[in-house]
């Protein structure tokens, strides 16, 4: 369950790849179920119901009588999802949360269309072209979401860089690193660091993936027989 600041970070950054607002629980709540099943085909994410496009809580109404066709509505997924749902007061009005994990047996279809996450859209698959490229990929997560193992939050973040990051963003100093990176998206359900995280703030990404290098090379002449120099380059992505 996220807690009050959780839901406030996540409407402060606004929709995205793991987010979706919805400004009202629709009268054909079958909207709803579709942005669940992107979200279990992709990454898995967040669904805020009560909250706008411009990032305001306006709140909404959730009876027994709403919350059942809801969770009606999802049961129709196929195979079956198991999402946490439930109200939240946040700034004096109730909002309804919606947790999708990313889902262990993709593809999850829905009255027998596949839909999945694209950027901060979800999209219905509708050519063999589309199709072909999920399949190709639901078994994979995306390198940059996948936890990057044995990767020490307290130890391997670069410190320098990443107060330089936090300046650069405009980013309090009252809000402590792991918040940040909570709020980056950056941190798996369990707690380990990402491998997007790892490669953009970790002290030496090359240690954890031998290929997050720049290889640099000089050649004498044209014909690339003659190395003059030779250097490789690590450290965080953006340096």
């Amino acid at each position: 369950m996220l807690s009050i600041t959780d839901i406030e970070s996540l409407i402060k950054s606004g929709e995205g790849y793991n987010t979706e607002f919805k400004k009202k629980i629709p009268s054909k709540v079958r909207e709803i179920t579709e942005e669940v099943c992107a979200f279990a085909n992709a990454a898995g994410g967040t669904v805020l119901l009560g909250v706008d496009d411009d990032n305001g809580i306006v709140g909404v109404s959730f009876d027994n009588r709403k919350r059942s066709a809801l969770q009606n509505s999802i049961s129709e997924i196929s195979p079956s999802l198991h999402c946490d749902i439930y109200p939240m007061e946040v700034d004096g009005k109730q909002i309804v949360v919606i947790e999708i994990p990313s889902g262990k047996n993709k593809p999850y279809v829905l009255s027998g269309a596949i839909y999945v996450r694209q950027g901060p859209n979800s999209q219905k698959l509708t050519t063999v072209e589309e199709m072909r490229d999920f399949f190709q990929q639901s078994e994979r997560i995306y390198f940059d979401e996948a936890p990057c193992a044995g990767f020490d939050f307290n130890s391997d973040i670069e410190p320098t860089w990443f107060e330089e990051f936090r300046l650069e963003a405009g980013i309090s100093k009252a809000i402590g690193q792991e918040q940040i990176i909570q709020n980056l998206k950056l941190l798996t359900t369990d707690g380990n660091v990402k491998n997007g995280g790892v490669l953009f703030f970790g002290k030496s990404p090359e240690q954890f993936m031998e290929t997050a290098v720049i290889r640099c090379i000089k050649f004498d002449g044209t014909n690339k027989t003659h190395i003059v120099d030779d250097k490789m380059f690590g450290g965080p992505l953006i340096r």
